[in-house]
């Protein structure tokens, strides 16, 4: 559909399927009537600005969502002074400034510094939003590009203190303030401010996003390699570092400190040919070799799936399945099996309904879910025709929960770089999770009042209010042969169930739907990646 189209009823039409083929059943009217009001205000949006959204990476429309920008931050004075390498072409500035080509705090008075890279020109409102960084040790902004005609394009419009995502590029930019006692351990350094932004998040000190455009840059974000390879070797950690063709980004990976069991453990009931399809891809792919498939059967009752079980646990002794009857509940059958019957210090949650593309799937997977910060990885799914089914989830989306680019072409372009690098997210599928099993026991697993939908959610919140971070690695591929060939579901149980479990969802993880703190609120939560428009459309 053209998105200036202003039809109230393609858009309804749209929203309809798009829910009866991703949740697989018929909505009910109380879901319903949501959905009619959020698509009203959309067509409100449509008469009122001309199109439901505003495509980031087009100047032109990029710069007319600017005109409607209202910036309502107080005023409040703080004391900060500027430094940097070049600070001739910063305008507006009523701060003391000081060039540097090495870090030198001796020039500093202030207890607040604000870094500044060479190409940076602040905007008439950055000092409003000033008296918002004494909350934080560090505190960054959104910012856009300037070219040589000082016209603005391509805003970065950032997600809030993402640990992983910093090691992919540099996200936060060349402009950020922090105190300045803490800049102290970087007396003397050559000017090296991605350096300093690194060793800063290692500390236990606090991060703020200002999620407002306060500044442009003439000089964009570039991959800095050599910084980020020093960086690591000053830690003493053994990884590889793979720059990405795209000038700016690079995917990190860490050694292996050993080789623990890991547990794939697979829900299934019958369906004897879907589970070998997925089982074959395991055993033909994969490159790590100290794993256990742990079976989880769900009340299978024909004959040629139980004669299955026994002859691919004789073919394959790494293979254990066990009776897990009753109704089906996703969460209680994978609490059994991590809990009770894994052996694995580590637990990949598996449907039966994949396969495997990425050989060294595990290693990956393991590379970052060894690390103590992190609570679960995920991975990149595909449905069969080649187009996206999971790229991470965006808690909020469509008022609830969904994943990005979902059924997006595989070479869609990506914004800030978030389908080329491992970068941090809010939640993953659990179609295919790591998660290391102490860390599954710390936040008691699943939770098996959701039975079906959002217990992925649920179990990646719990490790975010931990501290944890969920990751999600984009060069871990799977094939996910889910609902495209599946019907929709018009059993009242079913409508029941999902509707309860949207009520659980939105009374328990209201903050997360209301701020996904890895997708800028300055982005429409139906339209991954597109400004909103007017009031929109979340």
């Amino acid at each position: 559909m053209n998105k200036n189209s202003s039809s109230i009823l393609g858009l309804m039409r749209k929203a309809l399927h798009i829910w009866a083929v991703q949740y697989h059943f018929v909505i009910p009217w109380r879901i319903l009537k949501g959905y009619i009001h959020k698509y009203h205000t959309e067509s409100s949006n449509i008469s009122k600005y001309g199109q439901r959204f505003y495509d980031p990476e087009n100047a032109e429309e990029y710069n007319k969502w600017l005109t409607f920008q209202t910036y309502d931050a107080e005023k409040k004075n703080i004391e900060v002074t500027l430094i940097g390498q070049d600070l001739d072409n910063v305008i507006g500035s009523a701060y003391p400034k000081q060039d540097m080509q090495v870090l030198d705090l001796s020039l500093i008075h202030t207890e607040y510094a604000c870094i500044v890279g060479r190409g940076c020109h602040f905007y008439e409102m950055f000092d409003r939003y000033l008296g918002q960084c004494v909350a934080y040790d560090v505190t960054y902004f959104d910012h856009d590009e300037l070219n040589a005609k000082g016209e603005r394009y391509h805003p970065w419009l950032k997600p809030d203190f993402s640990y992983d995502t910093l090691r992919g590029f540099n996200y936060i930019g060349h402009c950020w303030i922090v105190k300045t006692e803490l800049l102290k351990q970087f007396d003397g350094q050559p000017w090296d401010s991605y350096r300093w932004l690194l060793e800063l998040s290692d500390q236990k000190i606090s991060f703020g996003h200002i999620s407002k455009i306060l500044y442009g840059d003439t000089e964009p974000i570039q991959n800095e390699y050599d910084t980020l390879k020093a960086y690591f070797v000053r830690r003493n950690e053994q990884v590889s570092i793979e720059q990405n063709n795209d000038g700016v980004s690079a995917r990190v990976y860490y050694l292996l400190q050993s080789r623990p069991l890991i547990s794939i453990v697979i829900p299934t009931k019958d369906g004897r040919n879907v589970l070998h399809t997925c089982l074959q891809s395991i055993f033909a792919k994969t490159t790590y070799d100290n794993y256990e498939v742990v079976i989880a059967d769900n009340g299978s009752a024909l004959a040629e799936t139980k004669q299955y079980f026994l002859e691919i646990q004789e073919a394959h002794p790494n293979v254990h399945v066990f009776a897990c009857p009753g109704p089906f509940n996703f969460s209680k059958i994978n609490n059994q099996a991590i809990l009770e019957h894994a052996k694995g210090e580590y637990a990949v949650l598996l449907n039966n309904d994949t396969s495997i593309i990425t050989s060294d799937w595990l290693e990956k997977m393991l590379s970052y879910a060894q690390l103590d910060h992190i609570g679960s990885v995920g991975a990149m799914m595909y449905y069969a025709d080649g187009s996206i089914q999971h790229a991470g989830v965006i808690t909020g989306k469509g008022g609830g929960f969904a994943h990005r680019y979902y059924r997006k072409e595989a070479n869609v372009k990506d914004y800030m770089h978030v389908l080329s690098v491992p970068n941090d997210v809010a939640a993953c599928t659990a179609a295919c999770l790591m998660v290391p099993k102490k860390k599954y026991a710390e936040v008691q697993g699943m939770n098996e009042e959701l039975t079906v939908q959002f217990n992925d959610v649920d179990l990646a919140v719990k490790l975010l209010n931990q501290g944890y971070f969920n990751i999600f690695l984009p060069d871990v591929r799977l094939v996910h042969y889910e609902s495209k060939s599946r019907g929709i579901d018009k059993e009242h149980s079913a409508v029941d169930r999902y509707v309860n479990e949207v009520a659980y969802a939105q009374e328990h993880y209201a903050k997360w739907i209301e701020h996904d703190p890895y997708y800028n609120d300055q982005f429409d939560k139906n339209y991954d990646y597109m400004l909103k428009v007017g009031n929109g459309s979340n």
